[in-house]
C-alpha cells in the first residue's frame, strides 16, 4: 500500500530552505560590499544650523536626516530609516545666550553626530514713554517742571532709573540702552517760558506820504521774535489806502508768537493832493488851438503853417507819434499835453490802476522825446465820454477829481471841428470851427492833425480869428479846462 506525500510541508519547507540561502546570498553580498565600499553614517540638521530665536519667542525642534554613504555606491548618500537618536544639550528661551544641540545616529554598527547653535538674542530697543502735563511745563517762577517719563524694556523690565536727560532750548531728549546694547531715545518740544512780545519793524517808518495818483506799495515790515525767530510770514496786515482820493489810511501789523505773545503797530499813509493852480482866464478874446492824436502824416506841415502866421496852439499826442515831430513841437513854441499811449478805449478804461498807468507812460515818452514834463492832459474822447460806462461805471467821476490831485491839468472843449465825426472836407472844419468862435470869447478848439482835411482848413481859422481880434494861445497850467459834464 503506497503512501500519499504531504505537499504543503514538502512546499514550506522548500520556501524554507530558498529563504535561508538568499539571507546567506544577502549576507555575503553585504560583506562584500562593505570590504569593497566602505560606508559611513552622516547626520544633517534640517533647516538652518544656527538659529536665532528674539527673546519671548519659542524654539521649535525642526529635527535632523540620517544617510549612509559609500566610497563608491551611493557617495552622495542614500536616507536611512530605523536608525537609533539622541540629542544632548537644551533651550531656554526665557535666558539670553548661545545654546549647543549634539545629535547622536548609530545605525547598523556605524555612528554619526552633528550640532545645532540657538542663539536666544534681543534686539528690542526699550520703549520710553512720557507723561503729559496736565496744566503746562513751567511752574510760577518759570522753571521747567518735568512731568514724568518711565522706561520699559522687554528682557530689562523697568530701566526708568537709567533713562539720561538732556536740557536744551525749548527741547528735552530722553535717551536709554538696555543690557544687549538696544538703544531708544525720544524727545519732548516744550515752550520756551517766554513773555515778550515779538517786534515789528516798518520799513520806511509809520509814517509815509504819497500823492494822489501813485498806487500805494507796501514797503515792506519784518517781525522778529527772541524765542521763536523770524515771523515776518505769519504778520497780518489789515487796512487799505486809496490812493485815488486825499486823507489819511491806516494799515496794522500784527502777529503773535508760539507763547501767544501779541505784538501791533500802525501804519500812517497819507495821500496827499497836489495843489491846483488857480485857473487864469484871458482878457481878451482868445483861441486855443488844440489838436489830437498826433504827431502824425500832416504835423510837419501844420507846424509850419503856425510858423508862417506866428501862432502857438497845443499838440494832445499819443504812443503812435513820431517822438521827433514831438521834439519839434516843443522847438518851436507850442505847448505839449498828453491824450493817452494807445487810444484803446477797452484798455485804459478798464479801471484807475490801468487809466492812470497809460498817463504816466505816455509822459514819460514825452518826456524822453523833449525834456518835458509835462502835466496838460486830455481824456480820450474827453471827460464826457459814455464809452466808460460799460467798461467801469463811474470811472470818469473818479478820474477826473484824482489826475488833479495827482497835479495834472486836464482839458476839455467848448468848439468841436467834428472832424473826427461827420466833417470830412477843410470847408466844413472851417464852417464848424468859426460858428461856434462867433459864439464866444474865450475859445477851446478841437481838431485833429492825423487828418489833413482838418490842417488845411487851419490857415483860414487863424486868418478868420486874426481878423475878429482873436488872439491865438497855446495852453499852460492856468489855462481854463473847458470841463464838460461827467456823464460816467
Amino acid at each position: 500500500m503506497k503512501t500519499k506525500t504531504n505537499k504543503p510541508a514538502r512546499l514550506r519547507k522548500g520556501l524554507g530552505i530558498l529563504f535561508l540561502l538568499m539571507a546567506l546570498l544577502g549576507s555575503l553580498v553585504w560583506t562584500v560590499l562593505f570590504r569593497i565600499n566602505r560606508f559611513s553614517l552622516s547626520v544633517t540638521t534640517v533647516g538652518d544650523s544656527v538659529v536665532e530665536i528674539e527673546y519671548g519667542g519659542r524654539f521649535e525642534e525642526p529635527g535632523v536626516t540620517v544617510s549612509l554613504h559609500g566610497t563608491r555606491f551611493w557617495k552622495t548618500g542614500i536616507p536611512v530609516s530605523g536608525a537609533k537618536l539622541t540629542m544632548e544639550g537644551q533651550v531656554d528661551e526665557a535666558v539670553l545666550g548661545r545654546y549647543t544641540l549634539v545629535y547622536h545616529a548609530s545605525w547598523m554598527g556605524l555612528s554619526a553626530q552633528t550640532e545645532r547653535k540657538v542663539c536666544i538674542v534681543d534686539t528690542q530697543s526699550p520703549v520710553i514713554r512720557l507723561t503729559e502735563p496736565p496744566d503746562g511745563f513751567w511752574d510760577g517762577r518759570g522753571s521747567f517742571q518735568e512731568p514724568g517719563f518711565s522706561a520699559v524694556d522687554n528682557y530689562d523690565g523697568d530701566i526708568t532709573d537709567q533713562v539720561r536727560i538732556l536740557h536744551e532750548p525749548g527741547l528735552v531728549t530722553y535717551s536709554v540702552t538696555d543690557r544687549c546694547g538696544n538703544p531708544a531715545s525720544v524727545q519732548r518740544k516744550i515752550p520756551v517760558f517766554d513773555r515778550e512780545p515779538p517786534v515789528i519793524e516798518l520799513t520806511g517808518g509809520q509814517n509815509l506820504t504819497i500823492g494822489v495818483g501813485k498806487p500805494y506799495t507796501e514797503p515792506g515790515f519784518r517781525a522778529e521774535d527772541a524765542v521763536d525767530g523770524d515771523l515776518t510770514a505769519q504778520v497780518l496786515a489789515e487796512g487799505t489806502v486809496d490812493w485815488l482820493r486825499p486823507g489819511m489810511y491806516d494799515i496794522t501789523y500784527s502777529v503773535s508768537d508760539a507763547q501767544g505773545n501779541a505784538a501791533s503797530v500802525t501804519r500812517q499813509v497819507e495821500v496827499v493832493a497836489q495843489p491846483r493852480p488857480e485857473t487864469q482866464w484871458p482878457q481878451e478874446k482868445t483861441i486855443y488851438l488844440t489838436f489830437d492824436d498826433g504827431p502824425g502824416p500832416h504835423t510837419r506841415r501844420l507846424l509850419d503853417v503856425l510858423d508862417r502866421w506866428n501862432v502857438k496852439a497845443t499838440f494832445f499826442v499819443t504812443g503812435f507819434g513820431d517822438t521827433e515831430l514831438m521834439k519839434q513841437i516843443v522847438e518851436r513854441g507850442h505847448s505839449i499835453g498828453i491824450h493817452t499811449v494807445t487810444h484803446d478805449y477797452e484798455t485804459i478804461y478798464s479801471s484807475p490802476e490801468a487809466y492812470f498807468d497809460d498817463l504816466y507812460r505816455m509822459q514819460e515818452i514825452i518826456y524822453a522825446a523833449t525834456g518835458v514834463r509835462t502835466t496838460l492832459m486830455r481824456f480820450p474822447g474827453g471827460s464826457s465820454n459814455e464809452v466808460s460806462c460799460a467798461l467801469s461805471p463811474g470811472i470818469m467821476t473818479t478820474l477826473t477829481q484824482a489826475v488833479q490831485d495827482a497835479g495834472f491839468q486836464y482839458f476839455d472843449w467848448n468848439v468841436d471841428s467834428d472832424d473826427a465825426g461827420r466833417a470830412r472836407d477843410a470847408k466844413t472844419v472851417f464852417e464848424n470851427v468859426t460858428e461856434g468862435l462867433a459864439q464866444t470869447r474865450v475859445a477851446m478848439v478841437l481838431q485833429h492833425d492825423i487828418h489833413g482835411y482838418s490842417v488845411d482848413a487851419v490857415e483860414q481859422i487863424i486868418a478868420w480869428g486874426l481878423d475878429r481880434g482873436y488872439a491865438f494861445r497855446p495852453l499852460n497850467e492856468h489855462s481854463p479846462g473847458f470841463h464838460h459834464q461827467v456823464n460816467n
